[in-house]
């Protein structure tokens, strides 16, 4: 979902600063006096690795799901996004990936700006806060996500919606494809940046 989608991007940018903190600490204990305020490689090796996380693994699968079931990909706030070919309407796509792209640098940022002002224990809870408050709307806009159709028939005829899970227009086979896909990127992305730290503690 877009109100999911954007958030998690920033999550997981400020998520990869706390898992592999260890590493960054290190890189930046080792480099201090060569640094004199420039960023390590190990601050690109992250910056580029939340920026791939989100550009190549939430930004497709958004898109995806953007493209095949546009309702119930943004909970129904509009129709516009149902409405695209031959209209500016096709900016609202490429206007989704740039935020996709944008949050999961900026939550890089903001991570390793905290991590390396003192203020690392505010990393934690910055994100879960994040998390909590898209979980607020998700279900804020309830049954939204349980109903796949279009903007109209959500607003003015949701009998005739059909519910998520009996697979209406295949969108339960893609929603499965694309948490199978998001999964299984997440735990590589999860045990590199595991590694990085096992690596800094070895080096």
């Amino acid at each position: 979902m877009v109100q999911i989608d954007i958030p998690a991007s920033f999550i997981a940018g400020m998520f990869f600063v706390d898992v592999g903190r260890k590493a960054l600490k290190n890189s930046i204990e080792k480099n201090e006096e060569k640094c004199n305020g420039v960023k390590t490689a190990m601050y690109y090796k992250f910056l580029f690795r939340s920026v791939l996380f989100a550009g190549a693994v939430i930004a497709p699968a958004g898109i995806f799901l953007l493209a095949g079931w546009p309702g119930w990909e943004q909970l129904y706030w509009t129709d516009r996004v149902e409405h695209v070919i031959f209209s500016l309407n096709a900016i609202l796509p490429t206007m989704f990936v740039i935020a996709i792209v944008l949050g999961g640098y900026f939550g890089h940022v903001l991570g390793y700006r905290l991590l390396t002002t003192g203020r690392e224990n505010y990393i934690r809870p910055i994100y879960m806060l994040v998390l909590i408050g898209v979980a607020a709307i998700v279900l804020y806009n309830s049954p939204a996500f349980l109903l796949v159709g279009t903007y109209e028939q959500y607003h003015n005829n949701r009998e005739a919606m059909i519910p998520a899970w009996k697979n209406p227009y295949n969108f339960t086979i893609a929603w499965v494809m694309v948490m199978f896909y998001f999964a299984i990127n997440f735990i590589v992305f999860l045990f590199k940046t595991l590694k990085d730290n096992w690596n800094s503690e070895n080096a």
